[in-house]
């Protein structure tokens, strides 16, 4: 008799690896009980698989075959040039024109290095770059030039670069678009949204942070999160999905990142879907200034009691250019 078998039920658990709910957990055959230790395997049908046997004195009734790890693949960065052209046909960017200057455009081309597509006349290349600078992954979407949403009649537009160059045997590994800005910025502060677009619109909107989007609701987790462990993070959730990316942001905070989830669209009476992109578009079609709570470190918190104590404080700060502990600029002063 096995001492532990996996879990031969359809309960699944999220995943100590990708995140998702695909975990299978190994139960002790005498009592029927689910072991705690986080031994089990990930069922997830791509990347994933992860496994975690009980410990080695443990009888398991079913071989788990090895994981084999396949280094993640990357894209030539030759394809950002050959990319980087042909602006005036393409649908995302002359939507952005009906609310920005040329000027900013440019500025939001040139930091996230976008691309024009052939794939489908007038579509838009996110490139996902890595904190190494490494081409990990493109997609390629098309957008409705007037209204700036997605087209999806007949068919979502939505491809991989990867997929149309039909690169051999590619290993995706997605990372956080907007990732390498932190190579090139001081900037501490991160704020994360879903679409890409969002995350290049509020950047317009809001330049003091560093935007940068997940490229789906569900790829909030901690493999992504890993490499802005230093830094202060604000999550920027849709209409709807408050809970799960706060739920994901509180065990983070339990692993010691800094991140914060923030709940400014939830509470607004919007439909479900509506990103902060949305609100913000629409605040300047009706010429309507917005107001999002930023968030305050430690330090700015602080100072602004202070100040509210000793005014002088702030032409303190502004004369030297007083860092934080952090040597972060103090900045939301007031």
């Amino acid at each position: 008799m096995y001492k532990y078998s996996l879990d031969k039920s359809s309960k699944k658990f999220v995943c100590p690896a990708c995140g998702k709910k695909r975990f299978v957990k190994y139960v002790d055959t005498e009592t029927n009980e689910y072991l705690e230790d986080g031994s089990g395997r990930c069922d997830r049908e791509s990347s994933c698989r992860y496994s975690k046997s009980p410990n080695k004195n443990s009888v398991i009734s079913e071989f788990v075959a090895p994981i084999i790890i396949r280094k993640a693949s990357t894209i030539q960065s030759d394809y950002l040039e050959l990319c980087s052209r042909n602006f005036d046909e393409n649908n995302f960017i002359q939507f952005l024109k009906m609310y920005f200057s040329e000027e900013e455009i440019q500025s939001a081309i040139v930091k996230y290095k976008l691309g024009t597509s052939k794939h489908w006349e007038g579509s838009t290349v996110f490139w996902q770059i890595n904190s190494q600078n490494k081409l990990m992954a493109g997609k390629v979407m098309l957008f409705d030039v007037e209204t700036g949403k997605r087209v999806k009649v007949p068919y979502n537009h939505i491809q991989w670069v990867h997929k149309l160059l039909k690169l051999k045997d590619f290993v995706l590994q997605q990372c956080l678009f907007g990732l390498h800005l932190i190579n090139e910025s001081t900037k501490q502060r991160i704020a994360i949204v879903e679409s890409e677009k969002t995350a290049i619109i509020m950047s317009l909107f809001l330049p003091d942070y560093i935007w940068m989007a997940t490229g789906g609701k569900g790829n909030l987790n901690k493999k992504v999160l890993l490499p802005l462990k230093n830094y202060t993070v604000l999550v920027y959730p849709d209409k709807s999905e408050f809970n799960d990316w706060n739920k994901i942001a509180l065990e983070l905070q339990r692993e010691g990142f800094k991140i914060n989830c923030s709940q400014y669209i939830e509470d607004k009476n919007v439909q479900n879907g509506t990103d902060l992109a949305d609100i913000y578009l629409e605040c300047r079609t009706n010429n309507n200034p917005v107001k999002v709570q930023k968030q305050l470190t430690k330090t700015e918190i602080e100072v602004n009691r202070l100040i509210q104590i000793n005014p002088e404080i702030i032409n303190l700060i502004r004369t030297f250019d007083l860092l934080d502990n952090e040597h972060n600029e103090i900045g939301n002063i007031e």
